[in-house]
């Protein structure tokens, strides 16, 4: 498993919180994944790990591509690389061929030298010799008449000195047919350097040419591993990233599963004491605010005596509440648990208690003859608020009673039971 699919398998992990000990029921289940699937942080987080992990389908596509090409470029090295070897051993053979060929041609340099000098020696003696033939004959021919013993002796020197100078002319030509021999194989031994050296021109290109063909590749080689390198090196830092948005995914989740754990928590003192939701710490818990609605028949009647007055128009106006008629000095009772909003004289009310029950919900309480609570003092439903009175605009002691509703007053009779 790639390290990104074991991040975001962790990430999954996550993302399914262990449930309280206390089993939930459905509501409080799908209020937990609800706030899981909804949190601004997380789905923020989540966007960055898809665009994180496109990003790294998208580096690993390329690593792909470049590690196919470096290895296709390996094979180009490996082909060259046998080009310039061949090249080598081709230019080694050349090489070899044209030191055997000077080696020759300095030997045919030599024989035709020794062959010229050998040719002028004999030419020189051969002259010399026909020249004293020539002045022997002519000068000394009566006295060397004189010194043969018969006519047949002198007939054989004559012949004798006529093979002579034939032998000459026979050696002579020898020596001149092979100066030119020796001529010709040196005139081709030169052609043939003349080729090995334009062969060994070429074949010394074609390696030059090889061998920058394998500088290229290999600087190209080099660079490709160097971009490699980098993006290994960008697909770590979006590991690295994954991991920061993973951390704060685990932090955020676990502190909407303790806000969901919490919630839960003030839920099961709603259930358990509906009329008296208070915290461990004494403060009133808003039970709408965690889910959880009391029942209508919850409230109870703040003073049981008859109903003077309705909810309703009346006089030209809306009677906002219900008179309920009373002893001056009854104690008046809270309808429902809440907090003390409001504790003080209002208007044509008189001495005044409002009442805060959570989730929108308040009781007020008029025409009071005295206060019993103070404000932001948490009450519980049944506790007494104050005591029947005249005080305000009002013409007798009585109770004015009324319901609001986020503010605005409803009829506080589908509240009672």
């Amino acid at each position: 498993m790639s390290r990104r699919a074991r991040l975001l398998a962790a990430c999954l992990l996550v993302l399914l919180p262990a449930l309280p000990a206390r089993a939930q029921d459905s509501a409080d289940h799908q209020y937990l994944q609800d706030r899981l699937a909804g949190d601004s942080t997380l789905v923020q987080s989540r966007s960055e790990l898809d665009k994180f992990g496109a990003e790294q389908g998208l580096l690993g596509t390329r690593i792909q591509d470049l590690q196919l090409s470096t290895e296709q470029l390996e094979v180009e090295l490996t082909r060259t690389a046998d080009l310039i070897a061949f090249s080598e051993a081709r230019l080694a053979g050349i090489t070899a061929r044209q030191a055997l060929t000077a080696d020759l041609h300095a030997a045919a340099e030599r024989a035709l030298r020794r062959a010229e000098a050998d040719f002028a020696d004999r030419k020189q003696l051969a002259a010399e010799r026909l020249v004293n033939m020539y002045v022997y004959s002519t000068e000394h021919r009566t006295a060397l008449s004189w010194q043969v013993s018969d006519v047949h002796d002198l007939e054989n020197r004559h012949v004798l000195l006529t093979m002579v100078g034939e032998h000459d002319k026979e050696l002579l030509e020898s020596l001149d047919a092979t100066i030119i021999e020796i001529g010709e194989r040196r005139e081709s031994l030169e052609s043939l350097q003349q080729a090995i050296e334009a062969l060994a021109t070429q074949e010394s290109e074609v390696l030059a040419e090889n061998n920058r063909n394998r500088d290229l590749q290999a600087a190209l080689h080099a660079e490709l591993q160097t971009r490699i390198q980098h993006l290994h090196d960008e697909i770590e830092a979006l590991e690295a990233a994954q991991a920061e948005v993973a951390a704060i995914m685990a932090k955020r989740i676990t502190e909407i599963e303790l806000e969901a754990a919490e919630r839960d928590r003030l839920r099961r003192v709603c259930f358990d004491r509906p009329r008296q939701p208070l915290d461990s710490d004494g403060s009133w818990i808003d039970c709408p605010a965690v889910g959880v609605v009391i029942p209508p028949n919850a409230v109870r009647w703040p003073l049981v005596e008859r109903v003077t007055s309705e909810y309703g128009p009346r006089w030209g106006r809306i009677h906002e509440g219900i008179d309920i008629a009373g002893t001056h000095g009854a104690p008046i009772n809270s309808a429902e648990s809440g907090r003390v909003d409001y504790a003080g004289w209002i208007g044509g009310y008189g001495n005044t208690v409002i009442v805060d029950h959570g989730g929108g919900m308040s009781t007020l309480y008029g025409h009071m003859h005295d206060l019993a609570v103070s404000e932001g003092e948490t009450v519980s439903i049944g506790q007494v608020l104050g005591y029947v009175g005249n005080s305000g605009l009002s013409q007798g002691p009585h109770l004015h009673f009324e319901v609001r509703v986020n503010g605005v007053p409803v009829n506080p009779r589908q509240y009672l039971p």
